[in-house]
């Protein structure tokens, strides 16, 4: 058997971890990726801003990892076409047959249609090369904007600011991690975010342009206000790079299309991780994309197993800040809501009809956090 796997990340290679349980001898793992370095733990690039994490710390699995386990893994190679009709993946360097394939060659930052996105300092963070081009501009600059006010947008605000950058966050909503926290929640975020860690917001306003000559030097808002700027990070999400598969029969929506097994629609194809929706959802982080690379490596390797999903649960430290999204967050507010506030905290646990705690949000510290998200996810 000839596995072909796109993409060294989550999801590829916890495929191949499940496709050596029940390799046979003579069977094949090629694994094919355009970055440089093998295996890494994307979710820490941010920490590489601050200057506090080195290369080596980011790598999980090395070359030798893939060499002591006969996986042949192609760095620096990037597929150019996929030959479904014929079971080929053609590379910059070279042509590869395949039994089973696994697309799982991720997704690419979203650059908004900005007027002077292209000028130099405007950045996206999505692999290692971007994080040192980040850093290394950081580390010669004054003042920084962060476009987004997600996850990663504040992590990265926060890790620049360690690196000595004045940072400013802008957010077109009222306030920040608007997709996981509520207003209450997020304004408390902010708060602490601005006293504890000393970063800048710029709120419910819109980027027009980023102006200067060769290198930007200023954000313009929709608003008529203006922020200087030395460094721009742009975080306003990703896209699947489904570029590759247009044109082919593949099923694609947003991503690629794929059933419980992790199956596409051509028959010996699978997908997972960034590339792939399920059940019209599309994930995007470390967890379901880890789910899904073993989802389906099992089932490339003989196995018969559903994805089992993921309950949507964050927790994490925001900037060194406890945060906590799970489950349904009620937006419309049509279930009843516990609300509990105190100085730097606030809790607000979400329940059904029958009492049961099917969502919740927490800011800061509290005692009941793990029994809570337990009932959450149970």
């Amino acid at each position: 058997m000839k596995y072909v796997i796109i993409g060294a990340g989550a999801a590829g290679t916890s495929a191949v971890k499940e496709i050596l349980k029940n390799r046979n001898e003579e069977d094949q793992i090629t694994v094919i990726t355009n970055e440089s370095v093998p295996f890494y733990y994307r979710p820490r690039l941010i920490e590489y801003l601050s200057g506090e994490v080195e290369d080596e710390e980011l790598i999980i699995h090395d070359e030798n990892w893939f060499d002591s386990n006969d996986v042949d893994l192609k760095l620096s190679e990037e597929v150019k076409e996929v030959d479904f009709n014929n079971k080929k993946v053609v590379s910059d360097k070279k042509t590869y047959e395949y039994d089973k394939l696994l697309l799982a060659n991720g997704a690419h930052s979203f650059v908004p249609p900005i007027d002077g996105h292209k000028r130099e300092n405007v950045f996206t963070l999505r692999n290692l090369a971007d994080a040192r081009k980040i850093y290394n501009t950081a580390s010669e600059s004054q003042k920084a904007v962060v476009v987004g006010g997600g996850l990663l947008g504040i992590e990265a605000a926060s890790n620049l600011k360690k690196n000595g950058v004045d940072v400013t966050v802008i957010e077109k909503a009222e306030w920040c991690l608007n997709r996981q926290l509520d207003k209450k929640g997020g304004k408390l975020l902010i708060d602490i975010l601005k006293l504890e860690k000393g970063l800048n917001f710029a709120l419910d306003v819109s980027t027009e342009a980023f102006k200067g000559n060769e290198k930007v030097e200023e954000v313009a808002l929709d608003n008529g206000d203006s922020l200087k700027a030395d460094l721009v990070l742009l975080s306003t999400g990703v896209r699947s790079n489904i570029g590759l598969f247009e044109g082919t029969d593949l099923k694609i929506k947003r991503a690629v299309d794929v059933n419980k097994y992790m199956e596409t629609n051509i028959e010996d194809v699978y997908a997972a991780g960034d590339i792939a929706e399920y059940n019209d959802k599309f994930y995007g982080i470390w967890l379901p994309s880890m789910k899904m690379g073993q989802t389906a490596g099992k089932n490339m390797s003989g196995d018969k197993f559903e994805f089992p999903g993921v309950v949507s649960s964050y927790t994490l430290k925001v900037a060194g800040i406890n945060v906590v999204s799970a489950g349904n967050l009620d937006p419309e507010k049509e279930l009843d809501s516990e609300i509990t506030e105190k100085e730097r905290g606030y809790k607000r646990v979400i329940r059904n009809e029958e009492g049961k705690a099917v969502g919740l949000i927490i800011v800061g510290q509290f005692e009941d956090q793990d029994k809570l998200l337990a009932e959450v996810k149970s």
